[in-house]
C-alpha cells in the first residue's frame, strides 16, 4: 500500500520474520577518535539488555508487536508492480526505526512465527534516514541527545542545530581547543579517551543563544525562507549573517581563558567541575552578560575573557569556594550558583 507524507513516498506491507531477515541492514552511527568523525547510519549501538527484554516477551503466549518497522530502500534496489514491492538485493534495506524489535524478534525461540508489519521509505536519502529517526526518536523516545545533534549534521543547508554540531565538531577536533578530544561526540565515552562533556549537552546549551525556536528555523531552513531575528540570542545576528567561524572564535576565546585561569582544576576532571556539564553550563548561562560587557568594551579578546575569570578566581576565593561537586552540586543548583558569581564579576569589571 504505497502512501506520501511530507518528508516522502512510502510503503506499507506485511512481511514473515523469515522474509524479513533476508533483506534487513542496520547501519549503526559511529565516532572515530582518530578522524574525529562521525560516520554511518542513523541507528544507536545496540542495547544488549533491551535485546534480551525482547526476545524474552517475544516467546511468551501472550506477545506482539502491532507497531510497524521502518526500513530505507534506496533507489534501484526495488520495484513497485501491481502492488507488489519487489525487493532486488539482500541486506539493502536499513531499518530506520525498530532495530531493537528486530534484534529481540531474531533471537527469540518463536521468530519464524512472526508476521511483521513494514513501512518502506522509499528511494531514501542519508538526510531523510537521520531526518526521521532524529524526529520520531528526539520526539518520542529517549535517545541520546548527542546522537540525535550529530544526525542533524546530514541535514543541507545551514540551521542552528547544524551549526552547533560543527562548533562542537571542531571544539573537539581542534588541537588549540581546551575541549581537544574532550567532547563525547554520540553521547558514549570512548574507552580510554579525555572526554568530559557530551556533545548533547554542548550542543542544547549553545543553540540557545542562536535561538529560542529551533524548531521553527529548522523548519525555514527546509523551506528555504529567511531565519527570524531573535534578538534575545546573544549568537543570533552572526548565525542570521552567516558568522558562524566567529561563534566559534569567541568559544576558542572564552573557553581557553577559562583554562588558563582555572588550569588545575580544567585538567582534573574527576575532581572539578568546571570543565564538565556544571561548569560548561554556569558558564554558557553568563555568556549573554559577558558578551554585552565585551561588546561595550569592543573586546571580546581572549584577554578579556581572562580578566574576568581572574576575578571569578578572587571572588571564589573570598567566598571560601572549591569548583568541586560540594559546593557546585550537579544541575540547576549548581549551573545557577556559578552563572550568579560570573555575572557579579562581570558587572564589577571596569
Amino acid at each position: 500500500m504505497p502512501f506520501s507524507q511530507p518528508i516522502g513516498e512510502f510503503a506499507l506491507s506485511i512481511m514473515k520474520f523469515p522474509e524479513l531477515e533476508r533483506i534487513v541492514c542496520i547501519d549503526q552511527r559511529k565516532f572515530d577518535q582518530d578522524s574525529m568523525d562521525s560516520y554511518g547510519g542513523p541507528q544507536r549501538t545496540e542495547s544488549r539488555k533491551r535485546i534480551n527484554e525482547i526476545a524474552n516477551y517475544a516467546d511468551t503466549p501472550d506477545a506482539t508487536f502491532p507497531t510497524a518497522i521502518i526500513l530505507a530502500l534506496k533507489d534501484g534496489d526495488y520495484l513497485i508492480e501491481d502492488n507488489y514491492l519487489i525487493i532486488n538485493k539482500l541486506n539493502c534495506a536499513s531499518i530506520v526505526d525498530g532495530q531493537h524489535r528486530y534484534l529481540g524478534i531474531k533471537q527469540s525461540q518463536e521468530k519464524n512465527n512472526y508476521q511483521l508489519p513494514v513501512v518502506f521509505l522509499l528511494d531514501a536519502t542519508e538526510e531523510q534516514k537521520a531526518l526521521l529517526f532524529a524526529i520520531i526518536n528526539g520526539k518520542q523516545t529517549k535517545v541520546s541527545a548527542s546522537l540525535i545533534y550529530d544526525l542533524f549534521g546530514v541535514t543541507e543547508g545551514r540551521n542552528p542545530i547544524k551549526t552547533c554540531h560543527e562548533i562542537a565538531r571542531a571544539m573537539n577536533a581542534n588541537s588549540n581547543s581546551p575541549y581537544y578530544k574532550k567532547l563525547k561526540m554520540l553521547g558514549m565515552k570512548t574507552p580510554g579517551s579525555n572526554e568530559v562533556l557530551s556533545q548533547g549537552t554542548f550542543v542544547t546549551q549553545l543553540v540557545s543563544l542562536i535561538t529560542n525556536n529551533p524548531d521553527e528555523d529548522f523548519q525555514s531552513a527546509k523551506k528555504n525562507i529567511n531565519f527570524r531575528e531573535r534578538p534575545d540570542c546573544i549568537f543570533n545576528r552572526y548565525f542570521i549573517d552567516g558568522k558562524d567561524e566567529i561563534i566559534l572564535k569567541i568559544l576558542l576565546n572564552l573557553f581557553n581563558a577559562v583554562s588558563i585561569v582555572f588550569k588545575d582544576e580544567w585538567n582534573s576532571p574527576d575532581n572539578y567541575i568546571i570543565s564538565k556539564t556544571t561548569g560548561y553550563t554556569g558558564i554558557i548561562k553568563s555568556l549573554p552578560e559577558i558578551i554585552y560587557k565585551g561588546k561595550l568594551k569592543k573586546d571580546l579578546s581572549q584577554t578579556l575573557f581572562i580578566n574576568i575569570f581572574e576575578k571569578v578566581k578572587e571572588e571564589l576565593k573570598s567566598q571560601n569556594l572549591k569548583l568541586d561537586s560540594s559546593d557546585f552540586s550537579p544541575g540547576n543548583i549548581g549551573e545557577s550558583r556559578l552563572r550568579d558569581i560570573i555575572r557579579k564579576c562581570v558587572k564589577d569589571l571596569a
